[in-house]
């Protein structure tokens, strides 16, 4: 409510108001009459006052009403456009989407240019996240759709054939050296352990520093870490990212030692790794004597082979520190890859690195599988061509030219398949001299 003031002016009482909601009065308390405007309002459509939407202009359906009549009532005629679709006004529906046409080439006689294909537009790259399985598969498919590009480009598609050859061509080139990495998915059930290890004896690699070539995803040296006791154990591969697996599952075998306090999603494993830690103090003592590490351990040259005490001013990496040198399933890729000196120079690295009494487990592949794998690329073909050294041959040139003392075959382990039943060979190292004397006094 405002406020009311009681002032008497000329003997007279006038009630004023103040601030009042509707505006009545001036500052001086006169009430004054409303201002009209000068001109009437002009509605844009062409309304009156009685019909400001000016609906009466609308023509629906009713031709009898004019224009005149429409001027009389003081509106303006409007144009209705009526759609083609009453249901669809925005024709909405009728967008056709913008499809690329596929240029057909025209005959050659109607003009003498030469036809060009069109540019062809390079995809962008998406990131993707997702198992080394995965992106191997992703990474074959993307080389043969690419290559399948390339030959759209020239103005012809690709048949499935061609497709399938392309495809087999990036497996080969990628798996030339037998890094496959399903391999022990093929040799081994679900949960099966290797079946090499009943033939192997533990008194060989307790307590020994002990080095597997080939070691694939590390199977079989972390059965031999965690069951045999050895020092230590270093697995060697020349594949990086079968090397980078082999590196988690030292983590994944230590999570079956956990004894877990409540249940986990299993996505846990995959997402955010394995739950125990890396460790930071030295044992030896599983997993801590084991280690995993990229290597070619093929020299390039038999110059490379000199050890220390042969040339002590050579600076050699080839050294005395090994008790036992695995060679298991390797020899075939090794003698494809590298031929009969490659072969050769590898026996005489693994004899020069064996301690005094040191023994090298050799699992040979028969010289009928080489064929099969020869037709990967030229190169395995024109080395599998020119072999002279057979696998036959293996035990003489061991014994008699590198100088391995003596040799113990062993029976051939049960595996899933019969291929991979191969009988494995473990040659002896001579023991220091005084090993020796020691043993014809015992005699």
């Amino acid at each position: 409510m405002s406020e009311e003031e009681t002032k008497r002016t000329g003997g007279g009482t006038r009630n004023i108001r103040r601030g009042s909601f509707t505006g009545r009065g001036n500052k001086h308390g006169f009430r004054g009459e409303r201002r009209r405007f000068g001109h009437e309002f002009t509605y844009p459509t062409g309304g009156s006052k009685e019909d400001p939407l000016n609906l009466n202009a609308v023509m629906s359906g009713d031709e009898s009403f004019t224009s005149e009549q429409a001027e009389k009532d003081g509106s303006k005629l409007l144009e209705v456009l009526v759609p083609k679709n009453i249901k669809d006004p925005l024709n909405l529906n009728g967008v056709e989407k913008q499809r690329k046409k596929r240029k057909h080439a025209e005959d050659s006689s109607v003009g003498e240019d030469e036809i060009v294909s069109p540019v062809q537009r390079k995809q962008k790259k998406s990131r993707h996240y997702g198992s080394p399985r995965k992106d191997a598969k992703e990474s074959s498919a993307n080389n043969a759709d690419s290559t399948g590009d390339e030959a759209s480009a020239s103005g012809s598609k690709p048949t499935p054939a061609e497709l399938r050859k392309i495809r087999q061509e990036h497996f080969n080139n990628r798996y030339c050296y037998g890094n496959f990495d399903r391999y022990y998915g093929t040799r081994l059930e679900p949960g099966q352990k290797d079946s090499r290890l009943t033939v192997l004896k533990k008194e060989w690699f307790e307590k020994k520093s002990v080095l597997d070539i080939g070691c694939n995803v590390g199977f079989l040296t972390l059965s031999i870490a965690k069951e045999y006791g050895p020092r230590r154990i270093l697995g060697i591969d020349i594949d990086d990212h079968l090397v980078g697996v082999a590196r988690k599952n030292i983590r994944h075998y230590c999570d079956q030692d956990i004894e877990f306090i409540g249940k986990f999603p299993a996505s846990f494993c995959t997402n955010f790794g394995p739950i125990s830690n890396h460790t930071l103090s030295f044992s030896t003592k599983f997993p801590d004597n084991v280690w995993f590490r990229k290597e070619n351990y093929v020299l390039e040259n038999d110059e490379l082979l000199e050890t220390a005490s042969s040339s002590p001013n050579f600076a050699s990496q080839v050294q005395e520190e090994f008790d036992v040198i695995l060679a298991l399933s390797i020899t075939k890729w090794i003698h494809l890859n590298y031929g009969d000196d490659g072969l050769r120079r590898f026996f005489r690295r693994a004899y020069n690195q064996l301690l005094p009494g040191g023994r090298f487990i050799v699992e040979p592949q028969p010289f009928a599988s080489y064929r099969k794998r020869s037709k990967m690329t030229e190169k395995l073909r024109a080395n599998y061509a020119a072999i002279e050294f057979k696998p036959e041959d293996f035990e003489m040139y061991l014994i008699e030219t590198v100088g391995f003392e003596s040799v113990e075959h062993l029976g051939a382990p049960c595996a899933k398949t019969k291929g991979f039943e191969r009988p494995i060979d473990v040659y002896l190292k001579k023991p220091p001299r005084f090993l020796e004397r020691e043993a014809k006094a015992s005699e």
